[in-house]
């Protein structure tokens, strides 16, 4: 029985035909990648396959209790905020902790108490849970995609904020 299959789907935006009598179907266990030129509609598909737009026409049928995920194609990333913050903030509330402490550490003012007192909270927040394992994994994503963690995202093209 397949996960989901869509059967006869259309869509046009405009009088540009991006979908015509389009069948797809995806079973349990199959992997499938989608290729194409720039304009034929793969994005489009996959955003049908979620349910975040509609056909024009044709059938959609999703297993009962099936989940999807989707990942924007464009990611919507903080002008302001460097590449390690914004590896970081993947990590939710500790990845904020993470990029306080990354930022306090490198600007910091020693004589500044209450900037050491906030960075000793950071450290023990960090330390209570396992933070510094994590802080490692972003250091080696950055490393590894050979991203510059410092580079502001607004400086960034668009390709470079797809690997971000």
């Amino acid at each position: 029985m397949p996960l989901l299959r869509l059967t006869n789907i259309a869509i046009a935006y405009g009088t540009h035909a991006l979908l015509k009598n389009a069948d797809f179907q995806l079973d349990p266990g199959e992997r499938v990648g989608l290729l194409g030129r720039n304009g034929e509609g793969k994005s489009t598909l996959m955003k049908i396959i979620a349910g975040n737009v509609l056909p024009d026409h044709g059938e959609i049928w999703r297993q009962p209790e099936l989940r999807l995920a989707w990942l924007e194609q464009a990611p919507d990333l903080p002008d302001e905020a460097t590449i390690y913050d914004a590896v970081a903030g993947g990590l939710g509330e500790l990845g904020s902790w993470i990029t306080r402490y990354h930022a306090l550490s490198l600007t910091m003012d020693y004589d500044d108490e209450q900037a050491l007192n906030e960075l000793g909270d950071l450290q023990h927040k960090l330390e209570s849970h396992n933070g510094w394992h994590f802080q490692q994994r972003v250091e080696t994503t950055l490393t590894k995609l050979d991203l510059p963690g410092e580079l502001l995202i607004s400086g960034l093209s668009g390709g470079w904020k797809r690997r971000v």
